[in-house]
């Protein structure tokens, strides 16, 4: 039976300071929860929105795939069940597109380089571009994302989410050249770029250690899902095995049983 206010001698309302409510401490980039969600319960949509994008240019793409910390910290948790955090900015997301623009800023004449174009070269893309720094991302692959893009299946987040996000982040004065491989810090260097951020995340899976790893019909999770959102057929067969229980794991189970796999 869940705990509630009535059946309850004490309640602790906050225990750290005060300035930093547990869900806004427990959020990785600080995002303002109870400012934003006060403006959804006023339906003032937009505000709420801007006061999300002051933190990340991803409202859409985290409303739906950030595993949401913040809940798991929100003081309504004792009592009966969080507040839905995610969801409500899923919700303000899509009732007030955002559209970040061009912000009228002074040039600091400085140039800089990003290397990867995933969530983490995107979001310090538009926040340099805020402070009046020329950016250029390089991507390498042929679209922007980087894990976004082709590590999360499209059930779970849908193309045109992520490609509506990263054009916001293009129309706010950010250069993003795909189909771009840099070879060295050097070669950014020397085109006169004054500094370098490589953001080229992390697109290996773990390794199992055991025999039999490099047979045929063994793939990792991060090439499966990454060769289905290419595009590619992915030979598997009718019965499937899948090693692991987190989001990978589960994505590429369900994959699997999307392309057919009979058993899984």
């Amino acid at each position: 039976m869940s705990d509630t206010l009535a059946n309850r001698s004490t309640y602790v309302v906050y225990k750290e300071p005060a300035e930093s409510p547990p869900c806004q401490v427990a959020c990785p980039v600080g995002i303002d929860i109870p400012c934003y969600l006060h403006f959804i319960s006023q339906s003032r949509f937009a505000e709420a929105l801007a006061v999300v994008v002051e933190r990340l240019p991803f409202p859409s793409v985290c409303g739906r795939v950030c595993h949401a910390p913040c809940e798991l910290r929100c003081r309504l948790s004792e009592i009966g069940g969080s507040v839905p955090i995610r969801a409500l900015k899923r919700f303000v997301a899509e009732r007030a597109p955002v559209q970040l623009g061009r912000r009228t800023v002074k040039p600091s004449g400085k140039r800089v380089a990003i290397v990867g174009s995933g969530p983490a070269g995107l979001t310090a893309a538009y926040y340099l571009v805020g402070l009046g720094h020329a950016v250029t991302v390089f991507e390498m692959l042929g679209e922007p994302g980087g894990m976004m893009r082709y590590g999360i299946p499209d059930y779970r987040l849908p193309k045109e989410v992520l490609a509506a996000e990263v054009k916001a982040i293009e129309a706010s004065g950010v250069d993003i050249k795909t189909n771009t491989r840099v070879n060295s810090i050097d070669e950014l260097r020397s085109q006169g770029y004054d500094a370098v951020f490589v953001a080229i995340g992390a697109h290996r899976s773990v390794e199992l250690g055991i025999e039999g790893t490099d047979n045929p019909g063994v793939i990792d999770a991060i090439s499966f899902l990454r060769e289905v959102n290419e595009g590619k057929r992915v030979q598997l067969g009718d019965k499937v095995v899948v090693v692991g229980g987190g989001d990978a794991a589960v994505d590429s189970a369900r994959v699997a049983l999307r392309m057919g796999a009979r058993d899984v």
